[in-house]
């Protein structure tokens, strides 16, 4: 029925929210829409810079733990360089680096020249070496280093240096050393996967009256054939090192090569 023409529209009377639609859906869309600004603050008070919240890894003087101390014979590990000692990280001393000292003079003592022997085992040349520095690694040892030899980077394996002409060098310890280190080469020799593997010997050598054993071979790395020997000595119940070192096959028999590894050999120092 109309309203007659003098009188004011009625209002239509509307009927309550709640009578079309139920109220346990009105109860889910608030709770959505209060999670939906919620995730908003949240999202704006934490955000930021995502490198703040990154931790900072740093490491400690890590004893290399094993048998005899070896130079990651097994294969590459990514650690800073590689395990032929070819640098893929930062090329400048590390955090947790030891340090260098120039070294006067490149004469060795008597004393010292009368023990040590090459890697045959056989008296080395009588002669001194041709350290330039020193350099004292944070695990207590120190070693002669030659001309254009530097410290590359301390990992998991020991600490690495890099010589002239692709020469190499690891040096690795435990506290927890294997009384025969001619048995733990050869047992550490059944997990090398080295490209074109092939071993020269594995034998005990005299090396200043310490349990000593020294495991040769050859290798091919990116074309290059490179030979390495790795110099396993017992210096005590609770200590051992591994020095490895490496050359290019070809120049292994220079009188650089040689002079190099003499040097290496008669100037470390195990931590006292």
């Amino acid at each position: 029925v109309l309203p007659p023409p003098d009188l004011p529209t009625r209002p239509i009377r509307r009927a309550p929210l709640t009578d079309v639609v139920p109220r346990r859906t009105l109860v889910i869309i608030a709770v959505v829409v209060v999670l939906a600004v919620l995730g908003t603050v949240l999202a704006l008070t934490l955000g930021g810079d995502d490198e703040g919240g990154k931790g900072a890894g740093g490491s400690g003087g890590a004893t290399v733990a094993g048998g005899t101390p070896s130079a990651e014979t097994k294969g590459d590990e990514g650690d800073g360089a590689r395990t032929d000692g070819t640098a893929t990280g930062p090329t400048g001393t590390e955090p947790g680096a030891g340090t260098a000292t120039a070294t006067a003079g490149t004469g060795g003592s008597a004393e010292d020249e009368s023990e040590d022997e090459d890697e045959a085992g056989k008296d080395e040349d009588d002669g001194g070496t041709s350290a330039a520095q020193t350099y004292n690694g944070n695990q207590g040892y120190s070693i002669g280093l030659p001309e254009g030899w530097k410290f590359r980077s301390t990992g998991a394996a020991g600490d690495r240096f890099t010589g002239p002409d692709g020469q190499k060098l690891l040096i690795g310890w435990t506290t927890t050393p294997k009384d025969d280190p001619v048995a733990d080469w050869k047992n550490q020799e059944r997990a090398m996967v080295r490209a074109q593997y092939q071993r020269i010997r594995i034998e005990a050598v005299e090396y200043r009256g310490w349990s000593t054993a020294d495991w040769e071979f050859t290798y091919v790395e990116s074309g290059t054939t490179y030979r390495s020997i790795d110099r396993g000595t017992v210096v005590g119940d609770r200590l051992g090192y591994g020095l490895m070192y490496t050359a290019r096959a070809a120049d292994w028999d220079s009188d650089r090569r040689k002079d190099t590894w003499q040097t290496l050999t008669k100037t470390f120092r195990p931590k006292s």
